[in-house]
């Protein structure tokens, strides 16, 4: 039950992606993918096991479950003995809300037990959460430092130990805790990461506690298929909840339902990284019956302090599933093994395996209403939805020229650029916003069929890692993950000594080549859509240029170009961030220009680290001129002028300095002067960029006032 607002586009981009992945499904019922693609959305942070437990009762709509005090699903069939008990965990590792500050960020702390590697909460930094309110969830960011400011730090994030809880901040998109108090989140709320799961070359899946989520499944799927006549004795089947903190859960329905001759209980602590090998884990006993099963010790003990039940002496077999990145969020399990685990059920019982379906399960949505602003928040979530990595940005461009005004005749040169002439007059000025951003390219392929991936652009590349992975094609994407580092269990670094690999389940160089791979040219992301987090402010990976290519679109809006009296040219260009590939070329046909504008993001130190000494241009006061930055000093004379105009229209505006550099650069050559031109942003160059609706549309006023006033 996945509970975003979600763009017309980015429904479509997922639905066909997700009716795509269960058609190449590979000998295996869909139905059931299905319900492991949903289930493995759902949030159960041990103790708070509500939205996993809503969805396994809805597939018994008889209301043949009981649900305990505890929340444990139990049910019962048949009487009498031998009495067996069937059970998996409900659970997952997660956080709770420690700290409401005043300023409106979250402070959290792990819950329980399962958080496995050194490497587990960094996997949490700079990437979408749901925090599972009273009312409902809602999503925020767990926010990450700015990309740009990485080279001027006196200690690089790069050189840094691993990312530890205790330095996460969650930005929820409000400027106070008042404000975060009427969105219902409270302290104790559980977080989780906003789990986007990924089939794998049609073989199977990939998500955080994916091995857990696929066993509660399974375990469903057994049990719908089963009647009193299949088994001698009583069966007892139950999914339990609080494994990860005390254990009572299964200790309650021992006591309650024992004793029991045998426990058949799933143990998401074995591991094995082989997957497909038709292979279940043991902990050194298993059932008579034939099947392939692979001795290994759990990972982590089972823990079940002052425990009333004497396990030691319990019967009880352990069963688990082979996976690969276990304790990462792309645990990834394939459809074969996650089949042998409801066969091995049906062993359990001595009874032949059958087909089972399970009942499409109610998905509810939840979408907050919001009063304003919803233009410019299409425009966007459209121009986020096309994926547009520099030298690949052909998908970008198609929207922007389907959305330029009927009058317009705009001109795309040899470059890829888009270039828009309007108006007369002796004096022009050029508007530039570019249409690329950061990702990777594949640089090679291995003989395993893994790719091994080159960045474009300046990204802190942890934040890529053990995340899924989208491989695009010139008209469709392949599902994939992004490697883990091997050592991300134990590893001491917070950044990666390696090339970035994705696995997207090829067994050889010739099985990616045919699938459309193709080497310095098919490009990488993770997938992205933009999502609401308040009124005023929004999160995606890619508002850095998009919110400038669409403030360039929507200051067109009721535009009459007969009525400009200067020429005027906007261009949305390719390959800013791999060195200003197509604003220098423009800028040589350009070079009657008497200003350029560049329009993009300013990097602004508006974030909880505040050891930023500068760029404090507050979201939500205004567009920004960027006066000072890496590459460019705007005059004294300029800036009063930019700064008269915006007074005179009573447009909020900013000034400051900050890293990095735009398009104009590559007029400066020209003499040419350069004015940028942004709206503040945060978490520059990673997944979760927070941009404030109002500054946008202070920005976009401004580009209007400058025509007309020019």
């Amino acid at each position: 039950m996945h509970l975003l607002k979600q763009s017309f586009y980015f429904i479509i981009f997922i639905f066909f992606n997700y009716s795509l992945a269960l058609g190449q499904a590979k000998n295996d019922n869909s139905n059931l993918v299905h319900h492991l693609y949903e289930f493995s959305k759902t949030s159960s942070v041990t103790g708070r096991e509500e939205q996993a437990s809503t969805y396994i009762q809805s597939l018994f709509p008889n209301a043949e479950l009981k649900k305990d005090k505890l929340g444990n699903l139990v049910l019962t069939i048949g009487s009498g003995l031998p009495r067996k008990l069937l059970t998996a965990p409900l659970d997952e590792p997660g956080y709770v809300i420690s700290q409401i500050q005043d300023d409106g960020y979250l402070k959290i702390n792990p819950i329980g037990y399962g958080h496995i590697g050194s490497l587990y909460h960094q996997f949490l930094q700079g990437h979408e959460v749901q925090i599972n309110t009273e009312k409902g969830p809602i999503i925020a960011v767990s926010t990450v430092r700015s990309t740009h400011y990485e080279g001027l730090r006196a200690i690089p994030e790069r050189v840094k130990a691993p990312f530890s809880w205790h330095e996460v901040f969650i930005d929820v998109g409000e400027a106070n805790a008042a404000a975060v108090g009427q969105k219902n989140i409270h302290l104790l709320d559980p977080i989780t990461l906003n789990k986007k799961p990924q089939i794998i070359n049609g073989s199977s899946i990939a998500a955080p506690s994916m091995k857990s989520k696929a066993a509660a499944i399974a375990l469903a799927a057994f049990a719908k298929s089963i009647t009193e006549k299949d088994i001698d004795g009583t069966l007892v089947i139950a999914w339990a909840t609080l494994e990860l903190i005390n254990g009572k859960g299964i200790e309650t329905v021992i006591n309650e339902f024992g004793p029991f001759d045998e426990i058949h209980r799933f143990n998401r602590f074995l591991e094995y990284e082989k997957t497909d090998h038709q292979t279940l884990l043991s902990n050194g006993k298993s059932i008579d019956n034939g099947e392939n099963y692979l001795n290994v010790k759990p990972s982590s003990p089972f823990r079940n302090p002052t425990s009333t039940v004497d396990f030691e002496n319990q019967n009880i077999f352990e069963v688990g599933l082979p996976s690969l990145y276990s304790d990462t969020p792309v645990e990834l399990v394939a459809f074969s093994d996650f089949q042998n685990l409801i066969n091995h059920w049906f062993d359990v019982i001595g009874e032949d395996k059958k087909h089972v379906d399970l009942p499409m399960a109610e998905t509810t949505t939840s979408n907050p209403s919001y009063t304003n602003f919803d233009k410019e928040h299409e425009l966007i979530s459209e121009l986020i939805g096309q994926y547009g990595v520099s030298s690949n940005e052909v998908k970008v461009r198609e929207l922007i020229l389907n959305k330029l005004p009927d009058w317009a005749k705009p001109t795309v040169d040899s470059q890829g650029n888009i270039r828009l002439t309007f108006g007369q007059g002796a004096d022009h000025v050029v508007f530039v916003a570019h249409m690329d951003e950061t990702g990777y390219v594949v640089d090679s392929i291995r003989d395993d069929g893994k790719l091994i991936l080159d960045s474009k652009g300046g990204m802190l590349p942890w934040l890529w890692e053990a995340q899924p992975a989208l491989i695009h094609l010139e008209e469709s994407s392949i599902q994939g993950v992004f490697e883990p580092r091997s050592d991300y269990k134990s590893s001491s670094s917070r950044t990666l000594s390696n090339s970035f690999m994705v696995y997207a389940g090829f067994n050889s160089k010739s099985e990616a080549l045919d699938a459309g791979i193709k080497v310095g040219v098919s490009t990488v992301t993770m997938p992205k859509e933009m999502i609401r987090l308040s009124q005023n402010r929004a999160t995606a990976r890619g508002f850095d240029d998009r919110v400038g290519c669409a403030a360039l679109l929507m200051s067109l809006n009721d535009l009459d170009p007969e009525q400009v009296k200067n020429k005027i040219t906007f261009v949305w260009s390719v390959g800013e961030e791999t060195g200003l590939i197509g604003s220098a070329y423009a800028a040589k046909s350009l070079q009657d220009a008497k200003l350029v504008f560049p329009i993009d993001t300013y990097v602004s130190s508006d974030d909880p680290y505040t050891d930023e000494t500068f760029a404090n241009s507050p979201l939500g006061n205004g567009a920004v001129i960027r006066v000072l930055e890496s590459i460019n000093f705007i005059s004294r004379e300029n800036l009063k002028e930019i700064q008269k105009l915006a007074e005179k229209n009573n447009i909020k505006v900013q000034y400051g300095m900050t890293a990095g550099g735009t398009d104009g650069q590559a007029f400066l050559g020209y003499g040419i002067p350069s004015i940028p031109l942004s709206w503040p942003g945060r978490y520059s160059h990673s997944p979760v960029e927070i941009m404030d609706y109002r500054d946008m549309k202070n920005l976009v006023s401004m580009i209007k006032a400058i025509i007309q006033e020019n």
